[in-house]
């Protein structure tokens, strides 16, 4: 059958047509195909709707499929979801009549995620920690994008694959050390609350460039420090490119930006005793591999005290394939079964 899938998030939303293999009875696999992807700017669209018949009339003004389902980046309850970083409030029946199908579901963006990423090939998937993967445990995934999503899954009955959706990312930030605390302290002059959004996602390194300016007198690069200012959107690039480059503010500001991720995502790995991995997605990641990969943030992941040694024990991967919370759409929309063997566009063996 074919559906409609959606990634939904603050910068950018994607849409596919899913061919989505019909079951041929307990035990046996649906294949899932991804057809006519596009991207869209989020923030240059009114809503969901707008963007979904932009993309049927791309397709020639074809009926669009009459199931869909979309991951989107906010809380999502009784069908409905007040988007977290778009001005937009997204309801189930709502969207279904406007864009003219019979049916959407809507779940947290990190939910749709968490369900695609079991697709991946191993080529989608970057190593940071090998560690022991224990198959019937909890995994974590947490990424960084335009905000900061995190999510739990775990086995449930009859095998089938459970998701928790989380808005975790904006629970309170804990600073560890003095650098931190001068970054909680000017965001604090800033903002009433300080998650770790604020500190890990786009708009925090940038918040984590500004505070190290700050807090040492030193200026960032003119060039950066007015993008800030005029386009803050397109800061962050420019943040990371300053660093590579040898500009000391930026550099240090990457190099705690990494340092905060990995502590969050440790702090997520403890929270749901993830023995069965922890992935690292979200848009950030993949930019940033090199970084990443130089040991901060395995080294701030560990750092937990007594916990060392069990955090050592779990696998950490970089989701690489931008594709997956797409996948785990499609799975949705066709009320498939989550239970993936690990195969690329390969559904969940239904119970």
């Amino acid at each position: 059958m074919e559906v409609l899938a959606g990634d939904v998030g603050g910068t950018k939303t994607l849409l596919a047509l899913a061919e989505v293999e019909p079951s041929r009875g307990p035990g046996t696999a649906r294949s899932i195909e991804l057809r006519e992807s596009r991207r869209y700017e989020s923030p240059q669209y009114s809503g969901l709707g707008a963007i979904c018949r932009a993309f049927a009339q791309e397709l020639g003004g074809r009926p669009l499929p009459p199931q869909a389902a979309f991951g989107v980046a906010g809380p999502v309850s009784g069908g409905r979801s007040h988007t977290t970083n778009l001005p937009w409030v997204l309801d189930e029946r709502e969207l279904a009549s406007a864009i003219g199908v019979a049916r959407v579901r809507l779940v947290n963006d990190f939910h749709a995620l968490a369900l695609g990423i079991a697709a991946l090939e191993p080529a989608g998937l970057v190593t940071l920690n090998e560690g022991v993967r224990d198959p019937a445990g909890p995994c974590a995934v947490i990424g960084a994008g335009t905000g900061l999503g995190e999510a739990i899954t775990m086995t449930g009955v009859c095998g089938r694959l459970e998701v928790l959706a989380t808005e975790g990312g904006h629970a309170s930030f804990a600073p560890r050390d003095e650098l931190e605390m001068d970054i909680l302290r000017f965001l604090l002059r800033r903002y009433d609350h300080v998650s770790w959004e604020r500190v890990v996602s786009g708009e925090g390194l940038v918040n984590v460039a500004e505070a190290i300016a700050d807090s040492t007198g030193a200026p960032l690069p003119p060039h950066v420090a007015e993008l800030i200012a005029e386009r803050r959107d397109d800061a962050p690039s420019a943040v990371t490119a300053a660093a590579r480059a040898g500009h000391p503010i930026c550099r240090r500001a990457v190099e705690t930006f990494c340092t905060l991720y990995g502590a969050e995502a440790g702090n997520l790995a403890l929270k749901a005793l993830a023995t069965g991995g922890v992935y690292v997605a979200g848009g950030i990641a993949p930019k940033l591999l090199p970084e990443l990969k130089d040991g901060r943030f395995r080294s701030a992941f560990f750092a937990k005290g007594r916990m060392r040694p069990l955090l050592e024990l779990m696998p950490v991967q970089v989701v690489l394939d931008e594709d997956a919370a797409l996948l785990g759409a499609a799975m949705l929309a066709a009320d498939e079964a989550p239970i993936l063997p690990r195969t690329r566009h390969t559904a969940a063996t239904i119970p």
